[in-house]
């Protein structure tokens, strides 16, 4: 059951969402100022705080902190009767899940409630798995990501698990674990006990691949002795991967498109439809936007597709996973070759120094190297990785004195000269003028292409899901936002 409490000094009011939270059937407490909240905190350990701002010995933001400072995971709601843009930012800044302004009606309340909530199981759930496949380690190559990046892609593919039904578009470059988050929402979802098949689109020739997935009937075609069983019938009741399909022909993707509208399909040279209940997960690391432009995907399919994408950040973006992964891989190893083997401070650097093109399967290789040509019982040196670490030497332009000029500066000035002279406000932050900078470029884009998302993803050098992200992020409306 989950536990909250409730912070007021207006003694009716937190007797009032008292009763009303202990009718929805949660456990609930109530307190009525700061210091007495945070000493019943330590008792009661709350999973939600409803938190009145003005309170008569600590303000709603002191006791934030201080209930953050002790436990980080508890969930604030603020509430406030002061119509105030910066006190609500600024809540939010310090910690705070959400806040409502007072006073509210009961489904407001009820609602918020209800979001921590979800978000809270969400979160036990990712714990959860991180320790079972934590268990499982030495038996499975399933491990999870521990990155603050790789945080965010769990929780995503958490939310759109509990759907059920829900297609999934995974966007990456090539080797960044699209798998494995495919098989992170397959594990979580209601389908787990039913199997999980992969499909890699580029891996089979174009004659082979509508059989691979639909099956075939005899005499279908002068190999079809028998009838064979699709991919499609395998991962009934389960979830059908479908990697790099941005290499998929244009005729299967009006195939696929067609299971994906109706649910049903035929085996090649069959007459009977076949009813089909899977959900499909894609992955590619291509730009389809751009492969639509070509003529190389359709449009149609892309949109069936794009319901809930999920992009993985490159591993060269992930510090945290680079050496968690590899320790993870070197364990492995370890155990398949009866090794006891451990990386230098010196390997370890080297790999957090690499470009890591080829993400975490480039990973795994080069552990799996360096553990082969390691002696039992050996440490990891940097020459056994074999990487290629690119240093930069100065050269004798680069090496002068006198800093060249910059395109773009005055004469005689440098970009160090344009540095040293930026002012900082009080207050200042670096990611609040980034996405200040962001937005007015994005408003920018939609502008002069009239509001086509497609066009202006293009300007922006971007693809179109990363752009209705990041417009949703930033609070841009097309329609209002947008002058068409």
């Amino acid at each position: 059951m989950t536990s909250i409490l409730v912070v007021d000094d207006e003694y009716s009011v937190a007797e009032f969402v008292k009763e009303v939270l202990t009718e929805e059937g949660y456990h609930v407490e109530v307190s009525h100022n700061g210091r007495e909240a945070l000493s019943v905190v330590k008792k009661f350990s709350p999973d939600i705080v409803i938190l009145d701002f003005m309170m008569p010995d600590m303000n709603g933001l002191q006791v934030l902190a201080e209930l953050k400072a002790f436990d980080e995971s508890i969930q604030v709601l603020m509430l406030t009767a002061y119509n105030s843009v910066p006190t609500a930012i600024e809540a939010i800044r310090q910690g705070a899940a959400d806040y409502i302004l007072k006073p509210f009606d009961l489904e407001t309340l009820k609602l918020a409630v209800a979001k921590l909530v979800e978000k809270i199981s969400l979160k036990h759930q990712v714990r959860y798995l991180q320790e079972t496949f934590a268990r499982r380690a030495i038996k499975s190559e399933f491990v999870l990501c521990p990155s603050p990046q790789m945080s965010k892609v769990y929780e995503l593919a958490s939310q759109v698990a509990q759907t059920n039904n829900t297609t999934v578009l995974i966007l990456g470059e090539s080797g960044v674990g699209k798998e494995h988050v495919a098989q992170f929402i397959h594990l979580q979802s209601a389908r787990k006990s039913k199997p999980f098949v992969e499909l890699n689109c580029a891996a089979i020739p174009d004659n082979l691949l509508e059989s691979e997935l639909f099956g075939h009937e005899p005499g279908a075609f002068t190999d079809a002795r028998s009838k064979k069983i699709g991919l499609l019938e395998y991962a009934d009741g389960g979830t059908l991967f479908l990697d790099e399909i941005g290499d998929m022909p244009l005729t299967m993707q009006a195939k696929v498109l067609k299971v994906m509208e109706t649910k049903s399909f035929r085996r090649v040279g069959g007459l009977k439809e076949i009813k089909t209940d899977v959900r499909i997960i894609a992955a590619t690391n291509k730009d389809l936007a751009l492969a639509i432009e070509k003529g190389q995907f359709r449009e149609d399919l892309y949109y069936r597709l794009q319901v809930f994408p999920i992009v993985i950040p490159p591993l060269r973006e992930r510090a945290e996973d680079i050496t968690h992964l590899a320790s993870f891989f070197l364990n492995l190893f370890s155990q398949t070759m009866r090794k006891r083997l451990t990386f230098s401070d010196s390997a370890l650097k080297a790999l957090l120094s690499y470009k890591w093109k080829g993400n975490v399967r480039e990973l795994k290789n080069v552990v799996e190297r360096a553990a082969i040509i390691t002696p039992s019982d050996g440490i990891i040196q940097p020459e056994h990785l074999g990487l290629a670490i690119d240093v930069e030497t100065p050269t004798a332009s680069t090496a002068s004195t006198s800093p060249p000029a910059h395109e773009g500066l005055p004469a005689g000035e440098t970009y160090a000269d344009t540095v040293s002279a930026i002012k900082f406000p009080d207050n200042f932050s670096l990611k609040a003028h980034l996405e200040c900078i962001e937005r007015e470029y994005i408003l920018a884009a939609l502008a002069q292409t009239r509001g086509n998302q497609l066009r202006a993803a293009k300007l922006l050098g971007i693809e179109r899901h990363v752009l209705r992200y990041q417009m949703k992020r930033l609070g841009i409306e097309a329609k209002s936002d947008v002058q068409n």
